[in-house]
């Protein structure tokens, strides 16, 4: 007999299987990413309505067959389903990007708390209604360092020269590090960066989490900041992520 399990879970995907099934991808608090088969799904009446929705945070039970890449979803209760996030289209853009994200960052059997919680922190904000393009921004430069790769923006990349407020700096995609006015001719690709830009982004960085939400971005910093992580983001993962697009629309607004 297979053993249940449950833990917390957010919904990152839902794909619709046979007439009645529904096969959806998990960001699993105890397991990482999880893939499971909900029978029954499109015509429950109890089980899972309204419960298998994107972003929607639910603590699940759940069943795992040794050598079968799908689990077997049993039951799923709803803790919130983050309705704001589905009634607003800026919102649910924002959300769209972060989850794209979570489903290229995140392994199955790879369990991160400090991922799982930076995925409710910013969803919880999003749906309280912060503005949706400071909470990308401080997702990103936290999201980046759980994964390894943390931008470096305490010194210039080349001559190794602390930032100072009268100096103008430019950032390097390509390794992730800071370059200073007089290094940055190099550079073939830079990203403008005021020195606002780089204490805001070194404390979001550093701030614990609960703090996270008093960060406060706008103008020239939020766009800097975005510039700065979409380029980041696509060097990584050596792709321009569709999310995108939709986030600059609302970016230049």
């Amino acid at each position: 007999m297979v053993e249940s399990r449950q833990t917390d879970a957010v919904v990152l995907n839902c794909i619709e299987h046979g007439e009645s099934d529904v096969i959806v991808t998990l960001f699993c608090q105890d397991v990482g990413r999880l893939s499971a088969i909900a029978k029954g799904a499109k015509k429950s009446k109890k089980r899972f309505v309204n419960k298998l929705e994107l972003f929607s945070f639910l603590h699940i039970t759940y069943q795992q067959k040794a050598n079968r890449s799908l689990a077997f979803l049993a039951e799923a209760d709803l803790h919130t389903g983050f309705l704001h996030i589905r009634q607003n289209l800026e919102l649910y853009s924002i959300a769209s990007a972060i989850r794209e994200f979570l489903l290229i960052g995140i392994r199955e059997n790879e369990p991160d708390i400090s991922i799982f919680r930076l995925c409710l922190w910013a969803l919880h904000n999003l749906d309280q209604k912060q503005p949706p393009l400071t909470v990308l921004s401080l997702f990103l430069i936290r999201f980046f360092d759980s994964v390894g790769y943390r931008p470096d923006l305490q010194n210039c990349a080349r001559c190794s020269s602390q930032v100072t407020n009268d100096n103008r700096y430019s950032f390097d995609a390509s390794n992730g590090r800071i370059v200073c006015s007089a290094c940055s001719p190099h550079l073939l690709q830079k990203i403008p960066l005021s020195h606002g830009t780089i204490k805001i982004l070194r404390s979001a960085q550093d701030q614990p989490i609960e703090r996270l939400h008093r960060l406060k971005m706008s103008g020239s910093i939020l766009y800097e900041a975005i510039s700065l992580l979409q380029s980041y983001g696509n060097q990584l993962f050596q792709r321009d992520m569709a999310s995108w697009k939709m986030v600059r629309k609302f970016l230049k607004k």
